[in-house]
């Protein structure tokens, strides 16, 4: 099943929109562990652009991808480690070492210390 997963702030864990057809949008879960596979990183401009304009966080950027349960990525050839958003240092999610990335083969979705949301990642 394909999702987008976002951090819920208020909620404090990951919630996930269906993008099945007959229920596109709909929160259908909450998680604070998730593993997704084909994923790409999606942020939407006109939702960052009010984050800065208003300094008021809004749900603007996911992690789309399909669910699995478990998963053997072959990282001998591909990049991996952590990823992250901040609308105030760009418009993008970032890797690590400050790369832009906008897809990966698996993300991993999970609260960290403090419930901040610690986004893994296994990418080319």
């Amino acid at each position: 099943m394909k999702v987008a997963a976002y951090y819920n702030l208020h909620k404090h864990t990951f919630s996930l929109q269906s993008r099945d057809k007959e229920t596109y949008g709909k929160v259908i879960d909450h998680t604070d562990h998730i593993i997704l596979k084909n994923c790409k990183f999606v942020v939407r401009e006109s939702g960052r652009q009010k984050v800065l304009k208003e300094k008021k966080k809004n749900v603007h950027a996911f992690v789309v991808g399909d669910i699995i349960e478990s998963v053997y990525p072959d990282n001998t050839k591909k990049g991996n480690g952590y990823v992250k958003y901040n609308p105030f240092k760009a418009g993008h999610f970032i890797t690590e070492e400050g790369k832009r990335i906008d897809s990966a083969e698996v993300v991993v979705l999970r609260k960290g210390h403090n419930n901040k949301p610690l986004i893994g990642a296994y990418y080319k």
